[in-house]
Formats: structure tokens, sequence, C-alpha cells
């Protein structure tokens, strides 16, 4: 975990650099634009991690942690349907997951999102307070259960490379967060783009 965080920082100030939330003048469109963008990319990389193996890894409860079903929650509250949903623009350009190593990296972009959220939580509170925007089920997440959450991850992760034994493991995982975070930072440049042209 800690090789996690060091050797992706600039990944992830470039990709937080593309997240404004956190603007003062954050209206409701941009905020329901934003999670329409998290879903075209988490919907796509959600179902490919699916298919890697990962509930093979001791302490993971990767299934619990699916946030598909709380950005379609948000959405909804915000005026989308089953049909509106089917047609937000689906992200094509992602990482490419070779295998475990690069799916637990992956998730640590996706784990981390998770913890980060909680600053950014509180500031859609207050910021929209008394504008009806939903349950900020999304940006909720796990509740009161986040820091444990996270730490039960980065358990996971560590015991996953001590039981690998393998020197390329942790390598491979590292690249597969650096790749996550610069797909996902590639995603909302384009969305935010489209978003700019179109309003």
């Amino acid at each position: 975990m800690q090789r996690l965080k060091s050797e992706t920082r600039p990944h992830h100030e470039r990709t937080e650099a593309q997240v404004r939330l956190m603007d003062p003048d954050l209206t409701p469109t941009a905020y329901r634009r934003h999670l329409e963008a998290l879903h075209g990319f988490y919907g796509p990389l959600e179902t490919r991690l699916a298919g890697l193996g990962l509930d093979a890894v001791a302490g993971l409860s990767v299934h619990a942690r699916w946030k598909v079903p709380l950005l379609v929650e948000d959405l909804r509250a915000l005026g989308h349907d089953d049909a509106s949903l089917a047609h937000l623009p689906r992200c094509g350009g992602l990482p490419s997951l070779a295998g475990v190593p690069e799916a637990l990296g992956c998730l640590y972009v996706l784990e981390g999102s998770t913890l980060g959220g909680q600053l950014i939580l509180r500031h859609l509170r207050r910021h929209f307070d008394g504008t009806p925007l939903g349950p900020f089920a999304f940006f909720r997440a796990y509740g009161d259960d986040v820091g444990p959450r996270w730490r039960a991850f980065g358990e996971a992760v560590n015991q996953a490379s001590v039981v690998a034994a393998d020197a390329a493991f942790d390598s491979r995982a590292v690249k597969g967060a650096q790749d996550t975070f610069d797909a996902f930072a590639a995603w909302l440049r384009r969305e935010q783009a489209h978003a700019s042209v179109s309003a």
C-alpha cells in the first residue's frame, strides 16, 4: 500500500485536478454532470473488475464495494430513469487490467476515491443546504465504516502481495493503479469538454 501511494502520487494529483466538486460556484447541473461522468467510468470498469478473479482475494469482499448502485440511486433522485441512464456515455478508454494485481491497483484508486469522498460529502451538504439533490449516496458510500473498510482493503492488498511472493506482483499493482488514474483523468477531461461545448 505504501508503494502504491508513493508511486501513483503524480497520477493521483492529475486526476484530482479534474474533480471540480469543491468549487465554490458548483451548480446542481454541474454536480449532476459529474455524477453522470462517474457512472460512465465506474459502470464498465466494475464490469471488467468483476471478471478478474478478485473473489479469491482473502478479506476483500469486492462485491460489497461496487459503487454503480449508489450512483444510480443518486442519478434517479436527480431525474434519471432506466432509459436515460442507458443512454449516458460510457468510457471506452478503460485501463488494461491483465489480472488480479492490476485489478487490486485499480481498486486502490476506487477505494481511495471513496475515502476522499468524505471531504467532498461535507462540502456538498453545506454548499447545497436546502437544495433537494437526493441522498449523496455515492459520496456517503460506507457511512461510518469508511475508515475500517479502507484499512481492511489495505490489509487485503498487503496480504495478497505476501501470498503471491512474486516481485512482479507489486509492480503490476502499481501499474494498474497508475493506468486507472490516467484513464479516469482522461475521461473526466473528455466529459468536461463535452459539457462545456453543449452548455
